[in-house]
């Protein structure tokens, strides 16, 4: 028969083992994608099948820390957008990672909008002083000069929340892939400029 200090040493271990699992419970609970208000523009079915992998992927990751807004339209040939109201297309119905990558990217403009609108001026004169000459026409850039330097902490937000959300190197791939469909340039200064775009995010306070 084991003796009593056994029994106690195991009742303790057990204890503290449901404790522990109990409130990773707990915060796991606390911690889900609020629920999503998604619609489609048309109620085509192809925009109903990006209505479903984007409700898909808000079970599947937690999403609440990259959820500002959470009203969203599912719009096919649409160009992604962040206002009025956050607008997605169906560009990547066959690659999870680039559809998530596009939604923390729309959110993360909402972050600058909703958080910092007082001080946007700051944030682009710092970033046009540290990255001058920045070429921001399409398809190097988005067609304007100041919303293509806001931008460079866009696409910096987008890849802090994607090495969260699905880990370094899933984030890496698309950064690299991006680099060469769109905002080239953008997405080229943040690769190689990492570490000096944090610090100007961090200056103005600019996270997630």
């Amino acid at each position: 028969m084991p003796h009593r200090p056994y029994l106690l040493v195991h009742a303790r271990a057990k204890f503290a083992e449901s404790l522990a699992i109990g409130l990773l419970l707990v915060a796991a609970a606390s911690a889900q994608t609020p629920k999503l208000n998604i619609r489609t523009k048309n109620g085509l079915p192809f925009e109903e099948r990006g209505k479903e992998q984007y409700e898909r992927l808000a079970k599947q990751f937690d999403l609440k820390k990259y959820t500002i807004t959470r009203d969203i339209i599912v719009e096919r040939g649409a160009i992604n957008h962040s206002r009025p109201v956050l607008t997605l297309n169906m560009r990547f119905l066959d690659d999870d990672d680039l559809a998530l990558s596009a939604y923390v990217h729309e959110q993360a403009h909402w972050v600058l909008t909703e958080r910092h609108s007082g001080n946007t001026k700051e944030l682009f004169e710092d970033l046009e002083k540290t990255f001058p000459n920045l070429d921001y026409h399409v398809p190097e850039g988005d067609g304007e000069l100041r919303s293509s330097y806001f931008h460079i902490a866009v696409c910096m937000l987008e890849w802090q929340a994607m090495e969260e959300l699905v880990g370094p190197q899933r984030a890496l791939r698309e950064m690299e892939w991006k680099q060469k469909d769109h905002y080239k340039a953008i997405y080229a200064l943040v690769l190689a400029s990492r570490e000096q775009v944090e610090k100007i995010l961090r200056r103005h306070d600019i996270q997630w």
